[in-house]
């Protein structure tokens, strides 16, 4: 069996931080000079001893002077630190993951240089374990846990996109399940936003960074990453958290491949390993949600992480209802369009009231009127810059919850429609959507309805 459906090996640690992890305390990782245990960094951090080290860095456990407060310190290697083009990115990447407050982002407290010019980031010191030794030594996650630590790990990862960010490096050794204070868990997002830079000479070992411009863990890598493409943006992480649900269920890997180029080639050509062979309970839903998240062409995955966090909300509800909302709120407010979510046979029902005859009386018909495009303008098209509308042409009822028709209007497209929906006040409860010809009104397509609890609304099906 190929290493790529082998079940990774890892070391156990109980009390690790936000970038530790490839190598434990007992491996030996030396910090520099400045960070030796008992000195002290920017004048009140006293460095107790090495957590652990990367390819870019080393980390150490530090306490506050004043505070006695555990703190994690990540300073760049001696080597790296004397590469002007590394300090930088260090730098200004610590910084912007300082900008990401999620609760699920891991929390950048200070960022500085000691005298020698080596740059080090303060960061919280966690307690618990990633996802990766949990599956290691655990095996696979149900598929309700599953769903719900990706959704957690989404939540900083909407507010990273939003401002621009992208990872580049997720996997589960990535995403951090910390046990708070009063016992309860949560995941956190690692090495926000840190580009993994490895130096020559580094071990072959697939799951390393490397050095070029292919920034990530190759077996988590989309296409265009592995084709070190200058334009990647969010849709490779959606294509990694594809990965990761895809090894959180199952324990393998959905592409395999006996060394680095066999794995390349099956990411760029290959369809993944068919989820329901290695897990034959798994829903098909939840197929196609990884399916749809492992499409070459980035154009057909998940356009951002609110339509997959929506997604996966509908199959299974615990808080995810609650997340997706925070989560669309972070996209929407970020000025990006949310496709409605995919109306998967056998979504779950939500009770909402039997709508009454949604044709308004005959004295008073209801004026059609056209939705202006998206940014109000009266001119039709896509705005400039934009995804191009295709003209799919809806009719939509909108009904409040007494099952009266509030407002009816022509569509280009379902998601136009659903934009619209998702602006409206918490009266109106359902949206039915019909074909349209000609002004007038067809069958039904899809019906959508919103939660009473969360505002959030989810396909409609009978």
């Amino acid at each position: 069996m190929s290493e790529s459906h082998r079940v990774r090996k890892a070391n156990a640690q109980t009390k690790v931080d936000v970038h530790a992890a490839t190598v434990p305390p007992e491996s030996g990782a030396v910090p520099a000079r400045d960070f030796a245990p008992g000195s002290v960094v920017g004048g009140k951090y006293v460095v107790e001893g090495p957590i652990g080290e990367g390819g870019l860095g080393i980390v150490v456990r530090a306490r506050h002077v004043q505070l006695e407060q555990l703190v994690a310190i990540k300073h760049l290697k001696p080597e790296a630190a004397g590469r002007a083009d590394i300090v930088e990115r260090f730098l200004r990447e610590a910084r912007l993951a300082a900008r990401i407050k999620s609760e699920h982002a891991v929390k950048v407290q200070d960022v500085d240089a000691v005298e020698s010019g080596v740059p080090y980031m303060v960061m919280e010191l966690l307690d618990g374990r990633d996802l990766e030794q949990i599956v290691v030594e655990s095996g696979p996650l149900s598929i309700h846990q599953a769903i719900d630590y990706v959704l957690q790990a989404s939540q900083a990862l909407a507010e990273a996109h939003a401002v621009g960010i992208v990872h580049r490096d997720l996997k589960p050794g990535n995403l951090f399940l910390a046990q708070r204070p009063g016992g309860s868990s949560i995941v956190k997002v690692l090495d926000f936003g840190i580009s993994k830079i490895a130096t020559k000479g580094v071990s072959s070992e697939r799951r390393v960074t490397r050095v070029d411009e292919r920034i990530g863990t190759p077996v988590f890598m989309s296409p265009e990453q592995l084709q070190a493409a200058a334009d990647v943006d969010a849709r490779s992480d959606i294509w990694a958290l594809g990965v990761v649900l895809y090894e959180l269920v199952t324990g393998r890997l959905p592409f395999d491949g006996e060394d680095l180029p066999q794995l390349c080639v099956a990411i760029l050509t290959r369809p993944p390993v068919p989820l329901a062979a290695v897990h034959p309970d798994a829903p098909p839903e939840l197929e196609a949600v990884i399916t749809r998240c492992l499409q070459k062409d980035r154009a057909s995955r998940y356009q951002n992480i609110a339509e997959l966090a929506q997604d996966l909300a509908q199959l299974w509800e615990g808080e995810s209802p609650s997340r997706v909302v925070q989560i669309a709120r972070v996209i929407r407010e970020a000025g990006q369009k949310i496709s409605p979510p995919t109306p998967f046979p056998g979504s779950i029902e939500i009770p909402v009231p039997v709508a009454v005859a949604a044709v308004a009386p005959a004295a008073a018909p209801v004026q059609l009127e056209s939705a202006p495009p998206p940014g109000g303008s009266e001119v039709g098209g896509p705005e400039v810059g934009g995804p191009e509308v295709v003209e799919d042409h809806v009719h939509a009822v909108f009904t409040d919850a007494a099952g009266v028709a509030v407002d009816e209007m022509q569509f280009l497209s379902i998601d136009e429609a659903y934009d619209y929906a998702a602006s409206l006040g918490p009266e109106v409860v359902r949206c039915d959507l019909y074909d349209e010809f000609a002004g007038v009104r067809g069958r039904l397509r899809v019906t959508y309805a919103r939660r009473p609890e969360t505002g959030h609304w989810v396909p409609l099906l009978k």
